[in-house]
């Protein structure tokens, strides 16, 4: 059945009837009123289905509804149509895109399930792409949901809801976006979520109070099932103390659900989702407790998830999908810099690293810790939303995917570059062995050393030989030419006595 289905959406394809610019926006506008329409009854959803709060659910609509709009905006039908004309009218089209034909989507589900879906979905259809979204045959809320909504606002024949996964003969001619399947080495029709892990620092220059706020946030929003939630603090040992009271304070409002809350002198009992939540806490506790590889320390514990202080770091905790914030003290950057290069899991380098420290400090770690993305002093909130940005591919913070991940190169030229009469002559031309020879005498000519800047020529190494004569050199010079002067003197005296 899915096989057949990708096969009617490639036949679509050809008739390039999604390439049109009115079609595109005309495609987006009705997702958005289907959506927009049914919020209330989308959010409840989320609610039901992932377990997050009011606020997160309400916000994870709100920013998948602003997507489609800003993707909808991104289509200009006059410029594009001067573009598609600029061969016609004598101008190269070196820039010029198409769409890939078939998307094939597999969204992450355990995770803001409905930005993930519509973030991929909606800049498909703006790039003018049929699209086939696999959703599961579950008893989930959202799910159901999602197929008959989207059903309904797309055209049957350009998109498709599909149970299953085809099989891979099928999808050879389609883009791949896999938000949840692991993939060693994508290829370049695949668009594939990593899943490796997400390291934070914080040096003692940095300022604790919002960096405690900055990845307490990211850690515990959305229940802890971001793949940008960090997995690992880094906190120099002289401010771990007051860090981690920066900490609980923010975190306070995360752990203690409002199950607990006491009425009329007794505890509410716990619903069926705060228990879920307490249960799935416990066991990623016991896990990091059991481990050989470091010792545990629970500094505090609620319904919600845990702050716990990890030591004797031997390898790092791997990747957490739990509500667990994991703080383990270093001497210096370069402790930390040590421990995650000996990480295996880290060896192809790490999701994100976020740094809190000054500028400068940011810097040196962001060249010497291998990551997909370095933020320095700030964890975007929309960052928190969605799958891991497509490996190999420049990271959009705010929309994940972009129009121009879901086409591929096509370029026209009309006119000739510069160069092309000179290269015409070597090889047709009545002079072509002298022109030859003249291009060879002139490309084999020896570069020209430019000289560098003063500042330039003194590098790292002369900085610290500087510095060095600075200590000690002045110092000492200083001292032998008081002790030649003093010498030299008492020399004139006891001679002038003689």
């Amino acid at each position: 059945m899915a096989d057949s289905t990708i096969a009617q959406l490639q036949a679509t394809a050809l008739t390039a009837r999604c390439h049109n610019p009115f079609f595109r926006q005309k495609q987006l506008k009705s997702l958005h009123d289907v959506l927009r329409q049914d919020g209330n009854t989308i959010k409840d959803a989320i609610k039901s289905d992932t377990l997050v709060s009011e606020q997160e659910a309400a916000t994870e609509v709100a920013l998948s509804l602003e997507l489609v709009k800003e993707h909808y905006s991104s289509i200009n039908p006059a410029k594009e149509l001067e573009e598609e004309y600029r061969v016609a009218n004598g101008k190269n089209a070196g820039d010029q895109t198409e769409p890939w034909g078939v998307v094939y989507i597999e969204p992450q589900q355990n995770h803001t399930p409905f930005f993930s879906a519509i973030a991929a979905l909606s800049a498909a259809l703006a790039a003018g792409n049929c699209v086939a979204l696999k959703l599961d045959n579950n008893l989930r809320a959202l799910p159901s949901l999602l197929r008959s909504h989207l059903s309904q606002a797309l055209e049957l024949d350009t998109f498709a809801v599909i149970t299953s996964a085809p099989l891979q003969e099928a999808l050879a001619t389609c883009l791949q976006v896999l938000q949840e399947t692991r993939v060693q080495q994508p290829t370049y029709t695949q668009l594939v979520s990593p899943h490796n892990k997400v390291i934070a620092i914080v040096d003692r220059t940095a300022d604790l109070v919002s960096a405690a706020e900055h990845l307490v946030t990211a850690r515990f929003a959305f229940g802890g099932s971001s793949p940008y939630a960090p997995d690992l603090v880094f906190v120099n040992e002289y401010v771990k103390k007051e860090f981690l009271e920066h900490v609980i304070k923010f975190a306070i409002p995360y752990l203690a659900s409002s199950d607990e809350v006491v009425s009329n002198g007794s505890p509410k009992s716990p619903t069926l989702g705060g228990q879920e939540k307490g249960l799935r806490t416990s066991e990623a506790l016991k896990s990091l407790e059991s481990s050989k590889s470091w010792r545990s320390n629970v500094v505090t514990q609620g319904s919600n998830g845990a702050i716990v202080d990890l030591s004797n770091l031997s390898i790092l905790p791997a990747k957490a999908s739990q509500p667990i914030f994991a703080v383990s003290a270093i001497t210096s950057l370069e402790h930390a810099i040590s421990l995650i290069d000996e990480d295996p899991e880290s060896a192809s380098g790490l999701l994100a690293g976020y740094y809190f420290g000054t500028p400068s400090a940011g810097k040196y770690l962001s060249q010497f810790i291998k990551a997909d993305v370095s933020l320095v002093n700030h964890i975007p909130y929309r960052l928190l939303l969605g799958p891991a940005a497509p490996a190999f591919h420049t990271i959009d913070i705010y929309a994940r995917y972009t129009k121009t991940q879901f086409t591929r190169a096509s370029p026209a030229f009309i006119t000739p570059t510069n160069s092309h009469a000179a290269r015409a002559k070597v090889l047709s031309g009545k002079e072509s062995r002298k022109v030859a020879a003249e291009a060879l005498t002139k490309a084999t000519q020896e570069i020209k050393e430019k000289k560098r800047a003063e500042w330039i020529a003194i590098g790292y190494f002369e900085q610290g030989i500087l510095i060095g004569l600075g200590l000690y050199g002045v110092p000492l010079l200083a001292c032998i030419g008081t002790g030649l002067f003093f010498g030299v003197r008492a020399g004139l005296r006891r001679f002038s006595f003689i």
